[in-house]
Parts: structure tokens; sequence; C-alpha cells
């Protein structure tokens, strides 16, 4: 890796490099022996600083494993992934690990909160792992539960805490980072309407206060009817509302 790279993997985005996230062609297939399934193609989109983007579609339409090509966590069959302008397919495995740590934020179903720690060991990892002192990393992750709402729960376990104030940590997770985006599969779907809401309100809130782009699918749409954009996942084709 160049040290130009790293320097440029450490610093946050300017306004300038926009679109934050942008698709073009992508296409994803299984292949296994004779089983060929094509799960969609010829996708496009972007996302610019700040937006927010629901993708819905019925279960097995692909809207999960369309997220985590975004993320880097699975790569395309065909197509390409920009963030910031950076081709994700140029960077090793390395630097696309660096790039997510310092850009990106990940908010899912199901909360994957290390059960060992507290709420505050949990928030404050992302930190940590950019090598942050422990000192800087706590007050951070304090500061952040604090604005979820959940200043009295720090040293609470996973196990210790409501299905709700799980996903309230790992929201304050994934944004105590300040990325440049956040990708949520299904945020509030394991949650009842009235707590789904509160936590998506919250979501939202703190996204706009820290011009954070947010892309999250979901099968929820009067959720989806909240964001500033909406796209329908149906056929193998994304399809802009």
């Amino acid at each position: 890796m160049t040290e130009a790279l790293i320097q440029a993997l450490s610093q946050p985005l300017s306004p300038a490099c926009i679109p934050v996230l942008q698709a073009q062609g992508l296409g994803k297939r299984f292949q296994e022996g004779p089983l060929d399934v094509q799960v969609w193609q010829d996708l496009d989109l972007s996302v610019q600083a700040g937006d927010t983007l629901a993708i819905v579609g019925a279960s097995g339409s692909g809207k999960s494993t369309l997220l985590h090509v975004l993320g880097g966590l699975e790569a395309p069959s065909e197509g390409q992934v920009w963030w910031a302008g950076q081709n994700w397919q140029q960077l090793n495995l390395v630097e696309q690990g660096r790039w997510r740590n310092q850009h990106l934020g990940f908010i899912y179903q199901f909360h994957h909160l290390l059960g060992e720690l507290s709420a505050l060991e949990n928030v404050a990892m992302p930190l940590r792992i950019r090598r942050l002192s422990v000192a800087e990393s706590n007050a951070r992750a304090a500061d952040m539960l604090h604005s979820v709402g959940l200043g009295q729960r720090l040293q609470h376990r996973p196990a210790e805490l409501s299905g709700g104030e799980r996903q309230r940590v790992a929201i304050a997770r994934a944004l105590v980072t300040q990325p440049a985006c956040v990708l949520a599969d299904e945020p509030t779907g394991n949650l009842d309407r009235t707590t789904a809401t509160q936590v998506f309100d919250l979501m939202l809130g703190l996204a706009q206060q820290q011009a954070t782009a947010l892309v999250l699918v979901t099968h929820d749409e009067q959720l989806a009817q909240r964001c500033g954009q909406r796209a329908h996942l149906s056929a193998g084709h994304l399809v802009m509302a």
C-alpha cells in the first residue's frame, strides 16, 4: 500500500468526493455444479453525501446480497463499485478493510454485538481498531451512547438490554466513527412496530446530524417511504421509485 493511499484512507471524505457510493452494471450470480442462478443484473445506483436510500423487495430477491456487495463483503460477478471515486475492485483486502473501518458503518437485523463486552466496549471497538487510545475510544463511545439514550447503560452487556436497546447500541457502534455512509440490513426487522419506529427515527436523526449517507434494505414499506429515495429490487432488476 502506498503512503499516499494510506493517508487518503485515513482522512475524512471531503464534500468534493461525491457521489459517496456509485455502482454500475452490477450483476451477481451463484454457480455450483449444474446450478447457475442469476440473482440480479445490470444494476446502477448513485448515492450522494447525506442521501437516504431504501431498497425494498420480496424475501429472496437479493437485497442483503446487494448490500454485501456494495460494502465489499462479497464480490460482484459483473460491474464495478466506487466509494468516493475509488474503484473498490482495485483495492487489496487490507486496503478494503481499512476503508470500511474509516468510512463505512454497518447495521444488521440482528445486532451482532459481542456478548462478553459492555455496551461501551462494543461501541468503542471500531475506534480501538483504528488504534485510538482506550481513553479516547471510551469517551467517544460514551458520547454516542448518550446520543442514543443509553447513557445509563454503558456497562450493561447485551444480554442485560432489551431488543430495542441492543439495536441502539448497534446504531451507536455504526455511527461512532462518523462514517461517510451506513449500510443497514433490515435494521428494524426484529423489533415490534413501536420500537422499530423509535429506532428508525433515531437512526435517521443521527445520520442527518452527521451528514452520513444511509442505504438500507427493508421489507417495511412504511419505513422506506420516509427515506429520501426508494428503489425496488424485483425480477433481478433495481428500479428507482
